[in-house]
């Protein structure tokens, strides 16, 4: 649910912290841990906000769960993994405390799981000032102890049926609005609030208790960027911490939308989710769901740069690719430390856009924002460094084993035949085989070529300022910044429904990237058809170097036989008399063509050419980028989004921004048949130059637009 204030949008929550994980090499619970940590926190009090009355934006550890502490609390002689702790804020509303009680203790009965005890954590805030004490919210904690003879996969299988269940009732009913579960495990706990970094391990009284040892620890201190610095927001979450912003959410959102529509379930959020937080739900959900481990799952969902590393071996690359065939990458800024109560971990974004440092001792490893947050004797160090960009470092205790970036990516390279399966559900277009001949693409209407530009929405202006100098030079022409026209909705002169969309800026990703100095980094690369765990059968997915396609690439893509595909014309017979008809018609046939292209799909189909090369006198383009809108929900409301993509084939695209704007809103890859016709008109003598110039000069845009939101891939 989305809440707004003033200007403030909770959808629009970034963070920009610091953060860092410690664990000791071999697994020993010590309270001396602590001690470092608190050390740790307390030497980063600038990467934490502080509002001007001294209320921090947030501070919060994920630790393993303490059997000696909870033995001790409990009077009952605990083991690991026979026992499990659950956190949780309560609502607002004190009258319904006892509810939301009630209701953990009946999720957890239902599954198998018998209560020991429950308590509110016990806190000191003295040393906080009268601000930051009305804003802390109390912590009641329940411990409980788990079904016997149970596999370890199947404990964490029931214990997120439980969560699960509890998150359905506290995220949807009013009456529990703040009712909010910190973390629900028998490996590691969450403590947090809107403290800053040096007061948390002095408010939280368990975390000073000689008895409290454990073994590994993550933190994090928020500074909560343009945002609303609610407790529940404040990290870590269950599964990790996160410092940056991750760019491509609103996308990863509708992804992980269409997936749960696709397994016929519903995905509730908490209210005003951060883009961390979200992250973290995804997370858990690959690792519980679909048994994923933790490593491969964050390789997955936060790869490198791979797709123009040359330096990789062939099984490596295979991996990531076959990766990104099924997963939606999550780009932006980002030094994420993980960890589920075996392996603790940190692994950093592709351009390597936020510090990790790193140091290995006889005891510990550590990774962290700031390199000597932790004092350790210089005779006990064993390295020193950092994660670089794309890298990745973490500490297996069941192995007892440290592994980098280069022993990571070799590790989880063998544990499929990466290569065969690249095959098997992959082609590249230029491997692709005509089964037909293209047809003519002479146009068939009766319309001339000034009446054709007006048809498609374009004006004098679309075609002096817009095309003509990109089939020209291969360059969009430069302008000033004071563009003095009047908004789309204020002037007379239309021109197409791209005008009343601008870029959006990232929040903390600042300067914008730069596409020329990132280029290793960037990529267009799109594959186009059945993500490879939404499919039936098998289907091939066709990959594409850039969403720009060639009348050669639209050709192959159109008459190949190894990936369904069919074209759907969006336009419409007009009304010129009577606009609220006209209106009608258009909703009208939008719902025909959601119908149709949704029973395209259920029957196989997999890729989804949208078209209005057929405009005429009697049949008028309706708006590209409502149709691939429209058409993009349909299909997620459908649980059919992954099974196939969309391309778009219009005379409506004359510019870079008409590009960004058909992919933005659902689009896998366009063509332009507005620039096949004025060069076609223009430039006769030179006409595949021309064509090849539009091509370069949306690439070139598209990636300075992608850096300005702080994209790296399309």
């Amino acid at each position: 649910m989305t809440k707004r204030f003033g200007l403030h949008n909770d959808d629009l929550i970034r963070s920009s912290c610091g953060v860092g994980f410690l664990t000791r090499k071999d697994g020993k619970q010590k309270h001396e841990l602590l001690k470092k940590a608190h050390e740790a926190l307390c030497s980063v009090p600038h990467r934490g906000g502080m509002s001007s009355e001294g209320v921090g934006d947030g501070a919060g550890i994920c630790i393993d769960l303490s059997t000696n502490f909870f033995s001790k609390l409990s009077s009952k002689k605990l083991k690991r993994g026979n026992f499990g702790v659950g956190n949780f804020f309560l609502p607002n509303k004190k009258e319904y405390h006892s509810c939301a009680s009630k209701l953990i203790e009946k999720a957890l009965s239902k599954n198998g799981m018998q209560k020991i005890m429950s308590r509110f954590i016990p806190v000191n805030d003295k040393f906080l000032v009268n601000e930051a004490k009305k804003l802390q919210l109390s912590i009641k904690q329940w411990i409980f102890k788990t079904p016997e003879n149970i596999g370890e996969c199947k404990l964490e299988q029931i214990i997120h049926e439980a969560l699960l269940e509890i998150e359905r009732k506290a995220f949807t009913s009013k009456n529990f609005e703040g009712f909010y579960p910190l973390s629900l495990s028998t490996k590691t706990q969450v403590l947090k609030g809107r403290l800053n970094s040096n007061e948390l391990v002095p408010y939280f009284l368990d975390l000073q208790d000689e008895s409290h040892e454990i073994s590994s620890m993550f933190f994090h201190t928020r500074f909560s960027t343009n945002t609303d610095p609610h407790p529940s927001m404040a990290q870590p979450f269950r599964m990790m911490a996160h410092n940056g912003e991750l760019n491509t959410d609103n996308k990863n959102r509708l992804s992980e939308n269409a997936i749960f529509r696709a397994k016929h379930k519903n995905l509730i959020r908490p209210k005003g989710q951060s883009d961390s937080c979200r992250f973290d739900q995804t997370l858990k959900n690959r690792v519980v769901e679909d048994k994923s481990d933790i490593v491969s799952t964050i390789v997955c969902m936060m790869p490198p740069a791979w797709e123009n590393n040359k330096n990789l071996s062939k099984e490596v690359r295979a991996m990531f690719e076959y990766f990104s065939l099924y997963e939606e990458k999550n780009d932006g800024p980002a030094a994420v430390i993980f960890g589920d109560g075996e392996v603790i971990g940190a692994c950093l974004d592709r351009l390597g856009l936020r510090p990790l440092r790193t140091i290995e001792t006889n005891e510990y490893v550590s990774a962290m924002s700031e390199a000597g947050q932790i004092k350790f004797p210089e005779q006990s160090i064993i390295k020193r460094g950092r994660i670089e960009a794309g890298g990745i470092l973490y500490y297996d205790h069941k192995k007892k084993k440290l592994f980098d970036t280069e022993q990571t990516y070799k590790l989880l390279s063998k544990k499929k035949d990466y290569v065969t399966l690249l095959k098997k559900h992959s082609i590249k277009a230029s491997n692709l085989k005509l089964t037909k001949q293209p047809c003519e693409k002479k146009y068939q209407g009766d319309l001339n070529q000034s009446a054709r530009y007006v048809a498609y929405y374009h004006n004098q202006e679309s075609l002096k300022f817009l095309i003509d100098p990109i089939l020209e030079h291969g360059s969009e022409k430069v302008s000033a910044m004071g563009y003095g026209n009047a908004i789309n909705a204020l002037s007379h002169s239309e021109g197409g429904m791209a005008k009343y969309f601008s870029h959006r800026f990232a929040q903390v990703t600042n300067p914008p990237l730069d596409p020329i100095r990132e280029s290793d980094g960037m990529t267009l690369r799109v594959a186009l058809g059945p993500k490879v765990n939404m499919k039936t059968r098998s289907t091939p997915q066709i990959i594409i170097d850039s969403p720009i396609l060639s009348e050669r690439e639209l050709n192959l893509i159109k008459n190949q036989n190894l990936t369904p595909i069919k074209t759907f014309y969006f336009t419409y017979k007009p009304n010129y008399q009577n606009s609220n008809k006209n209106e009608k018609a258009i909703i009208d046939r939008i719902n025909i063509l959601s119908n149709k292209i949704n029973e395209f799909v259920k029957k196989g189909g997999s890729i989804i050419v949208l078209s209005d090369r057929n405009v005429d006198s009697k049949n008028a383009a309706i708006p590209m980028i409502l149709t691939v809108s429209a058409i993009n929900q349909s299909l997620i409301s459908a649980g059919l989004r992954f099974k196939a993509s969309i391309v778009v084939e219009s005379g409506q695209i004359s510019s870079p921004h008409h590009v960004a704007c058909a992919l933005g809103f659902g689009g896998a890859a366009i063509y332009s048949i507005c620039s096949e016709i004025r060069s076609d008109e223009k430039f006769l003598d030179k006409e595949q130059k021309a064509l090849f110039n539009f091509r370069k000069a949306c690439e070139k845009s598209l990636m300075k637009i992608m850096g300005k939101v702080g994209l790296c891939t399309v």
